[in-house]
């Protein structure tokens, strides 16, 4: 009696012990599927929030519609060009970017009086600040890139993060607000001709937002002056050789408000700026551009401000 009652104890505890083993892997196994599928959610809202934003960013022009004059009114972040009043689908707007990459520059981006900017730009992102918007060549290069507290020394955590969505768009960045000066493509006779001025205009605050690049084409000798009455073909800020073909001036980083003009005075907002344009050489043809880049921006990039290229949109999102 007493073996039977023995072997009944031992087989309840082989029972109960295999029913724990299974109630275990059971709740292992449901702890691990709540996981998976809370992962899934966290990662179908990064995708959700990083599309909804991409289109915003791309395909609107924001609210209100010139919310880049003044970035205080800034209620929704848009970075499409304006054409008719309505927004044109897939470019960027320079100087739209422009006044982002201000917004959240290291030195701006927790400064009170941006306040309702930097609100507005995070509701946009879901309220979060794990995020990053770069425009990108056509061959993958970047371009510019903005996110919160960046500095030309540092990097967003994208890197370093757990998990990254990367949503992209094929953009053109018609580069219309980005060249604010253009002589167009003017033939000349042989000989020195004087009096020829390119004026543009140089808004409040624009100084800060851009750097201001000069871009000369042609094939004659060309002295360049700015803000000051040309003299003659010695009498110049930058010199453009007819074998050059093309030039970027100055070759420095922060354009021409960043450089020492040798003869020239510096820009000015507000108002009106000239280039005197003085030429000389054989007969042939010179024109010249003023053009802008996001500050802090390489001076190479200058070059590609004269004329539509395709580009890339690229929004990131992280936790």
């Amino acid at each position: 009696m007493n073996e039977r009652g023995q072997v009944f104890t031992l087989d309840m505890f082989f029972a109960l012990t295999l029913t724990a083993l299974t109630v275990s892997c059971s709740g292992l196994a449901f702890e691990q599927a709540r996981r998976q599928a809370e992962a899934y959610s966290l990662r179908y809202s990064l995708e959700r929030t990083a599309n909804d934003a991409a289109d915003v960013l791309f395909k609107t022009l924001g609210e209100p519609d010139n919310w880049d004059d003044n970035a205080e009114t800034l209620r929704t972040l848009g970075l499409a060009e304006e054409n008719g009043g309505l927004p044109t689908p897939n470019t960027v707007d320079i100087k739209k970017f422009a006044q982002l990459r201000r917004l959240t520059n290291s030195d701006n981006w927790d400064y009170s009086a941006n306040a309702n900017a930097t609100t507005a730009i995070k509701k946009l992102f879901g309220g979060s600040e794990n995020f990053e918007i770069r425009i990108l060549d056509e061959n993958d290069n970047e371009l510019w890139h903005a996110f919160p507290r960046w500095s030309s020394s540092n990097q967003s955590r994208a890197e370093n993060s757990l998990e990254v969505v990367s949503i992209r768009r094929l953009a053109a960045v018609k580069y219309g607000s980005a060249i604010r000066g253009d002589t167009g493509r003017v033939a000349q006779r042989a000989g020195s001709e004087t009096g020829d001025n390119l004026n543009f205009w140089v808004g409040d605050g624009e100084l800060e937002l851009f750097d201001w690049y000069i871009i000369a084409i042609g094939d004659r000798n060309l002295s360049i002056l700015v803000n000051k009455q040309n003299a003659g073909i010695g009498n110049r800020d930058y010199f453009f050789q007819q074998n050059d073909v093309q030039r970027i001036f100055p070759t420095q980083h922060g354009g021409v408000y960043a450089d020492t003009l040798p003869k020239g005075n510096q820009l000015v907002e507000g108002q009106y700026n000239s280039l005197s344009l003085d030429t000389a050489g054989p007969a042939g043809w010179i024109r010249v551009y003023v053009v802008t880049l996001p500050h802090c921006s390489d001076w190479r990039d200058a070059a590609t401000m004269v004329q539509p290229s395709p580009a890339t949109l690229e929004v990131k999102m992280w936790r």
